[in-house]
C-alpha cells in the first residue's frame, strides 16, 4: 500500500471524526437558523419571595438548544433566548409547582424584561398526606404553598393494607408525592404497611417522611437503619448543609435549629448504618463522625427522603422552611 493512499485515508478519517463531534454540539431542528434574543424574567415562590433554583424555559422553542432554558439565581432572575414576537415562558421547580406568562420578545440587543412569574401548585400532580399523631407535615405544606392535597389517617391506611395490600398499593400509586407524618413509634407495629410503601417507592413513588419514619426505612432497606444512639449530642442544634446543590439553592450552608420540641435535634435517633446508595444532604453541626439528619434513600425508580426531626417545629423559621422547600418542590 503506497504512502499517498494511507495519507488520504487518514485525512478523510480525521475529517469525518471532526465533523461528527462538532455536529453533536450544534443546534438541531428545521428552524435552527431562526434569530433569537435575550429575555429576562424573575420567579417568585408561592409566598411571593424571590426563588432561586427555579427552571425558566421557553415554551415550544423553534429548535433544540440549551439556550432556551436556565435556572434562576439567588435573586430569582434568569435570562434565556427566544425568537422575536409573542412567546410563552414557563417556570417550575420539580413537578409540583409551575407558572407561565406571555411576553413579547423585542429584537434588541438590550433584551426584553418579562413580567414576574409566581409559582403556584400544579394540581395535576396529586399529593397525599398520611396524617399521624406526632407530626403535622401538612402545616409545613401550607407554609410552602400547597393549597390542595388529599389526606388520610395512618390508621386507616394501615387497616386498608391489612384487608387488601394490592388494592392499597393501587390507591397510593394515584399520587406522585406522599408526605408521611411521624406516628410516635407506632410505625414499628405495622410492617405490612411499610412494605407496601416500599413497593410504591420501587415503582416510582416519592415519599417525604419525618422522624419515626425510620421504622419504615429499616423494613424496606433491610438491614439498615437499625443502629442508633439517642443519648444526645452537644451541637447547639445547628444544621450543616453538606450538599453543594442544596447550598447553592439556599444561599447558606448552616442554620440554627429553633425547635419547639424540647429534644430539638440533639435528642433524636442517630443512625450509623445508612444504605450504601443513600445521599446525605444535612448533618448536625460539629458531629464526628457526622450525624445525618436529612437523608434520601433510593429504591427502583423512586425515593424516600427522611428527616430526623419533626417538621412542624421549623415552620416559623425561614431558613429551615427553605430547606424543606427544596425537597418538597423537587421531589
Amino acid at each position: 500500500m503506497n504512502i499517498r493512499y494511507v495519507s488520504l485515508v487518514l485525512f478523510f478519517s480525521v475529517v469525518v471524526l471532526y465533523s461528527g463531534c462538532s455536529s453533536d454540539s450544534s443546534p438541531s431542528g428545521p428552524n435552527s437558523n431562526v434569530p433569537t434574543f435575550a429575555v429576562t424574567a424573575t420567579v417568585l415562590n408561592p409566598q411571593g419571595q424571590k426563588q432561586g433554583g427555579a427552571l425558566l424555559t421557553l415554551k415550544n422553542p423553534p429548535f433544540q438548544d440549551p439556550k432556551f432554558s436556565a435556572y434562576t439565581d439567588s435573586s430569582g432572575k434568569a435570562t434565556i433566548q427566544a425568537p422575536e414576537g409573542n412567546q410563552t415562558l414557563v417556570a417550575k421547580i420539580g413537578s409540583a409547582f409551575v407558572s407561565e406568562i406571555s411576553v413579547t420578545v423585542k429584537p434588541i440587543a438590550a433584551g426584553t424584561i418579562a413580567d414576574t412569574l409566581k409559582l403556584v401548585q400544579n394540581t395535576a400532580v396529586k399529593v397525599l398526606v398520611v396524617k399521624a399523631s406526632a407530626e403535622q407535615l401538612e402545616n409545613v405544606l401550607r407554609v410552602i404553598g400547597y393549597a390542595t392535597f388529599d389526606s388520610m389517617q395512618v390508621s386507616s391506611l394501615r387497616d386498608s393494607v391489612r384487608i387488601d395490600s394490592t388494592r392499597a398499593l393501587e390507591l397510593l400509586k394515584q399520587y406522585t408525592l406522599i408526605f408521611s407524618d411521624c406516628d410516635g413509634g407506632s410505625e414499628d407495629y405495622y410492617p405490612v404497611l411499610s412494605r407496601v410503601i416500599g413497593r410504591y417507592v420501587q415503582q416510582g413513588g416519592k415519599v417525604y417522611g419525618g422522624h419515626y419514619n425510620f421504622y419504615n426505612l429499616e423494613k424496606v432497606w433491610t438491614p439498615y437503619y437499625t443502629k442508633y444512639d439517642n443519648q444526645g449530642i452537644s451541637s447547639n442544634d445547628s444544621i450543616s448543609i453538606i450538599d453543594v446543590n442544596l447550598q447553592n439553592f439556599l444561599g447558606f450552608s448552616s442554620a440554627k435549629w429553633n425547635s419547639g420540641d424540647s429534644r430539638a435535634l440533639s435528642g433524636y435517633e442517630k443512625f450509623s448504618d445508612l444504605p450504601t446508595n443513600s445521599k446525605t444532604y444535612g448533618v448536625i453541626w460539629g458531629t464526628s463522625p457526622s450525624v445525618g439528619v436529612i437523608v434520601e434513600n433510593y429504591l427502583g425508580s423512586g425515593k424516600y427522603l427522611w428527616t430526623d426531626y419533626h417538621n412542624q417545629d421549623i415552620k416559623s423559621d425561614p431558613k429551615l422552611v427553605k430547606i424543606v422547600q427544596y425537597f418538597l418542590l423537587t421531589l
